[in-house]
């Protein structure tokens, strides 16, 4: 007789513990499963996408006249010839990076001069700048002012090696 008294005090307190367990919990029915997402959070760009900046961080100045460069690939300010020194010399390391957008001045001080400059005919400006040597060697094509493509340029010839004449050595002690 203990022995079932014993087990319906045991069942007693277990069945007080689950309902104040029960009591405590939140609704535990179906209602607010779901099993497939909603459309907005689908198509939601996730968090490490977004950028926190304004519109108008990305907006681009327009091109002036200052910002191109003339037939001999020079710019009216005349700032690229006093990053790349004097005439002769080889331009210095660009001062930075160059990327797609900049305009065409921006290129020329960073690049130095260029050693071809063409201009396409045509209804909007498009200019084509050679560097075969320098710090940033490319092709780098302009439409209205910005740079829109760059392109490997094909390295200058390489110099002739230099062939080494035989030497003829004295023998020792002669």
């Amino acid at each position: 007789m203990q022995r079932w008294g014993r087990i319906c005090r045991d069942l007693a307190a277990a069945a007080i513990v689950a309902l104040a367990v029960g009591a405590c919990s939140t609704d535990l029915g179906l209602n607010n499963v779901t099993l497939v997402p909603k459309p907005e959070t689908l198509l939601r760009k996730p968090d490490w996408a977004t950028f926190s900046g304004g519109k108008n961080e990305f907006e681009l100045r327009p091109v002036t006249a200052a910002d191109l460069v003339n037939a001999q690939g020079q710019c009216a300010s005349g700032l690229e010839q006093q990053v790349a020194g004097t005439e002769g010399a080889s331009p210095p390391g660009p001062v930075g990076g160059i990327a797609l957008q900049m305009t065409e001045c921006e290129v020329v001080r960073r690049a130095g001069p260029a050693e071809k400059v063409d201009f396409e005919e045509g209804g909007e400006r498009v200019v084509v700048l050679t560097y075969l040597r320098g710090p940033a060697p490319g092709i780098y094509r302009f439409r209205g002012g910005r740079l829109a493509s760059i392109e490997r340029a094909s390295g200058p010839p390489p110099a002739p090696a230099k062939s080494q004449k035989p030497t003829t050595k004295k023998p020792a002690g002669t």
